[in-house]
C-alpha cells in the first residue's frame, strides 16, 4: 500500500514520527507498538512512542493521533489518561489537528497530558502556511568628509577633495576618498551604532597623498564623519519549510530548525508596517534583521 492510498489517521501518525523523530533524534521512535497494561491486564495499543533511557531509568512517552472533524473533548481526554497510566508512561501528548475544545484544554492541563496540533509545511492534507514575525532595522550612513594638512607645501582644496584620486607613498592609486569610505561602509568595516561617529580615519594607517593643485603631491589626512540612522518595519516573513508541533496550551510551535523564504528589501520597505523609534508593537517579533543600506560606489 503505498502512502497515497493510506486511511488518513495512518497518515496523521506517520507524520507525527517523522515529526518527533526531528525532536527528538537520540530517543528511539516507534509506530504503532502493544503496551502492556498493568491495570487492565491487556495488551494497549500506542500510536506513537518514545523511549530514552537517562542513565539506569526510561523514560516512556505515549502520543496519541486524533484525525476528528471535531476538536477532541473532555471524554477524549480522560480516556486518553487512563491509557497513559495503565501503561505506567511517564508523559503522554494528544495530537490533533481539529485542536480542542475549551474544556478539554483545561482537563488535559489538571491532569499533565500535553496537546498539539501538527504545524508541517510539506503538501499534504495538514498542511500548514506558517510565517514568523519578524522586525526590520534597515540603518543608513550619511557622511561628511574632513581633510587635514600639515606639510610645508601649498594646497588647493576644491569643493569636492573627496572625489580626488588618493595615492600611496609608491603612487598607486587607492581610489577617491567617496569610493573607499562607502566600500568600507558596504563591508561593515565602519561603525554601525545609531548616531554620529567623528574622525573616522578613511585610510586607516596608510600614509597617503593627493595632488595639491600645483603639478605635485601633498601627504593628507583624510577622516569621514559618519551619522547612522534607522528605519524600523514589522511584518511576516513566510517560512518555506519547517515540521514542528504547535503546543496548543501555549501556543508557541515546537520545532529544532525551520527554512525562511528570500527577504526582500524593497518589498519590505513598500509593503511592511513603518515603525518609529518608541512605538509600541502590533506583536512580538521572533527574531530582528539589521540591514545596511549599501552605496553604488562613487555616486
Amino acid at each position: 500500500m503505498d502512502k497515497k492510498s493510506k486511511p488518513d489517521w495512518e497518515q496523521l501518525e506517520h507524520l507525527v514520527v517523522a515529526i518527533q523523530q526531528q525532536l527528538s533524534p537520540d530517543a528511539t521512535v516507534s509506530h504503532n507498538v502493544k503496551l502492556d497494561g498493568v491495570d487492565s491486564e491487556t495488551k494497549r495499543q500506542i500510536d506513537v512512542l518514545v523511549e530514552q533511557n537517562i542513565g539506569q531509568y526510561q523514560m516512556r512517552i505515549v502520543i496519541d493521533c486524533k484525525d476528528y472533524a471535531k476538536p477532541v473533548d473532555v471524554k477524549g481526554i480522560e480516556e486518553f489518561h487512563g491509557l497513559v497510566q495503565d501503561v505506567r508512561a511517564q508523559k503522554g501528548a494528544l495530537v490533533c489537528p481539529a485542536g480542542y475544545t475549551k474544556s478539554a484544554k483545561r482537563r488535559a492541563k489538571k491532569l499533565q497530558i500535553d496537546l498539539y496540533s501538527p504545524i508541517d509545511t510539506a503538501p499534504h492534507k495538514w498542511q500548514a502556511i506558517v510565517s514568523a514575525p519578524v522586525l526590520c532595522d534597515f540603518r543608513n550612513g550619511f557622511m561628511g568628509f574632513g581633510i587635514k594638512c600639515s606639510a610645508p607645501k601649498p594646497l588647493t582644496i576644491p569643493q569636492e577633495f573627496y572625489n580626488l584620486p588618493v595615492l600611496n607613498e609608491s603612487g598607486e592609486v587607492l581610489g577617491t576618498s567617496l569610493e573607499v569610505a562607502q566600500q568600507k561602509w558596504n563591508e561593515g568595516l565602519f561603525p554601525s551604532e545609531l548616531g554620529e561617529h567623528n574622525g573616522i580615519s578613511i585610510f586607516g594607517d596608510t600614509t597617503v597623498l593627493i595632488d595639491n593643485g600645483y603639478d605635485d603631491t601633498v601627504e593628507v589626512t583624510l577622516e569621514v564623519r559618519l551619522l547612522v540612522k534607522r528605519q524600523l518595519y514589522l511584518g511576516h516573513l513566510p517560512i518555506d519549510n519547517l515540521k514542528g508541533l504547535k503546543d496548543e496550551h501555549t501556543g508557541h510551535v515546537v520545532t529544532n530548525a525551520f527554512t525562511t523564504g528570500e527577504l526582500d528589501p524593497l518589498f519590505v520597505q513598500n509593503n511592511w508596517k513603518k515603525v518609529a523609534e518608541g512605538d509600541e508593537l502590533d506583536f512580538e517579533p521572533l527574531f530582528k534583521v539589521v540591514g545596511y543600506n549599501c552605496y553604488g560606489i562613487g555616486t
